[in-house]
């Protein structure tokens, strides 16, 4: 518990300070998310379209201040559209053109009361957006129009996933609910007894969802009504989504160890690992393997069985607090504390291939 306490309170108090920062640098994690061109960089009071190629800019969005402060990751759209909600004092969701960073919805959406911490979900046409303020907006995904919208809870931090029936949305009342498009209702509900400011994950099949909580636990529900099929015990507070790969369910802690839980059972048999530090990002399975970035600036890689792909590892430096990105043959890793704000990381090998300073 020595290690838990003191970083959950530095990154809730970076998330309320980022709501009122007007430096261009963010003082909370940046978000990232890439398609075959360009890493989408949402960091401070701007987001950047940065190129896979050699990390130059392609465009960067605004160019004068909107009350904005962007940290949660962007969704890339397949109609080329990418969405990032702002948790300045804007309230706002923005569409921007994936090829040029103009403005797509005729005006931003704008929440009520308070501002956007997770990325919303993008399900067909319709754009499931949760709120600071507890709730589920439902917006057009061509316009941004509001269809419609539902109380949920208070403080939805983690990005919904949906198994086509259902939309999973996580709360920091330590409910996950399960939320039906059709009724606009909410289907079911579960306590599972901490807070829960990550993501679900949902098993290919759609039945089961997977969901870490600040209990210190791991847990395997029935998609259909919320049933608890199984429980595996973290030693620190899971922050993080869990990834998925064949039979293993990847799960990391605050307390910085690393888990790989057996599908059916929710088993570990991996010795343990905890490499250098707190781990709040999820992890990201690679096809052959899982990797994890430490609040201590490392990025590592892991096989199967747990042993170490990257001798040592490699050092990135600074704080990560995001999650990394998987693109082609590069890994993109966003720390802070650093003279640079990204780095692109050879994904065979760990070096790194070029960096982004922001200018």
């Amino acid at each position: 518990m020595k290690r838990i306490i003191p970083i959950s309170i530095v990154l809730l108090g970076a998330i309320l300070l980022s709501a009122c920062a007007t430096s261009s640098r963010g003082v909370s994690w940046p978000g990232l998310a890439v398609d075959t061109t360009n890493v989408y960089f949402a960091d401070g009071a701007s987001v950047f379209a940065i190129r896979l190629s050699d990390g130059s800019v392609a465009w960067k969005y605004p160019k004068n201040s909107v009350g904005s402060v962007f940290y949660s990751s962007p969704v890339v759209t397949s109609d080329g559209q990418v969405l990032v909600g702002s948790a300045g004092i804007d309230h706002a969701l923005y569409s921007l053109d994936a090829a040029t960073g103009n403005e797509k919805w005729p005006t931003p959406f704008k929440a009520a009361t308070d501002h956007f911490i997770a990325s919303p979900l993008v399900v067909n046409d319709t754009v499931y957006a949760p709120n600071n303020d507890g709730m589920l907006y439902v917006l057009k995904l061509a316009t941004g129009q509001q269809l419609w919208a539902l109380p949920v809870s208070h403080s939805l931090w983690g990005t919904p996933v949906s198994n086509g029936k259902f939309v999973f949305v996580t709360s920091l009342d330590h409910f996950l609910y399960a939320i039906d498009p059709e009724s606009r209702k909410i289907a079911w509900k579960v306590d599972l007894g901490g807070a829960i400011p990550g993501s679900p994950a949902i098993s290919p099949d759609g039945t089961t969802v997977y969901i870490g909580s600040f209990n210190s636990k791991v847990a395997a529900l029935n998609a259909e009504d919320g049933a608890i099929r199984w429980t595996a015990d973290t030693q620190g507070w899971v922050w993080g989504a869990p990834a998925l790969e064949g039979d293993s369910v990847y799960v990391a802690d605050i307390n910085g160890n690393i888990y790989s839980l057996g599908v059916p059972n929710g088993k570990n048999p991996w010795p343990s690992i905890q490499p250098d530090g707190p781990i709040t990002g999820s992890p990201l399975a690679l096809g052959d393997g899982v990797l994890v970035a430490t609040e201590s600036g490392g990025v590592y890689t892991f096989d199967t069985n747990g042993g170490m792909l990257w001798p040592n590892g490699t050092q990135v430096g600074g704080k990560i607090y995001t999650t990394p990105v998987a693109a082609g043959d590069m890994i993109l890793v966003a720390p802070l504390n650093t003279d640079f704000l990204l780095a692109a990381l050879n994904r065979e090998t760990g070096s790194i291939i070029w960096k982004f300073t922001g200018k």
